[in-house]
């Protein structure tokens, strides 16, 4: 035959009370956990989709920067802004000063 070994069973109220208490914050927790962590899940897609969409907008930005920047770089460009400005691209420098710093005409 086996020797069975009894558990020892709390003999106060007080005891009894902590260990309800305890099991009663367990089962609670263990049902909670889920969702907490369904609910951070989903914020974090939030954010994720809003951090998405600003790094759409700013690529956007860049790229609508660089077709400024090859735009504003072509020979044609520069010969048109040459002659509004009235530099000639092909064109001889004037003089606009005369050597020894004189002004005289």
């Amino acid at each position: 035959m086996s020797v069975s070994e009894k558990i020892p069973l709390p003999k106060t109220n007080k005891a009894i009370v902590v260990i309800v208490s305890l099991a009663v914050v367990a089962v609670v927790s263990g049902l909670m956990t889920p969702l907490y962590l369904q609910n951070r899940i989903n914020s974090l897609y939030s954010k994720y989709r809003k951090l998405t969409e600003e790094v759409v907008f700013l690529e956007s930005d860049v790229m609508r920067l660089e077709l400024k920047i090859n735009q504003l770089s072509t020979l044609e460009h520069l010969r048109g802004y040459a002659e509004q400005t009235g530099l000639g691209l092909n064109a001889l420098p004037v003089k606009i000063k005369g050597e020894g710093g004189s002004y005289e005409q």
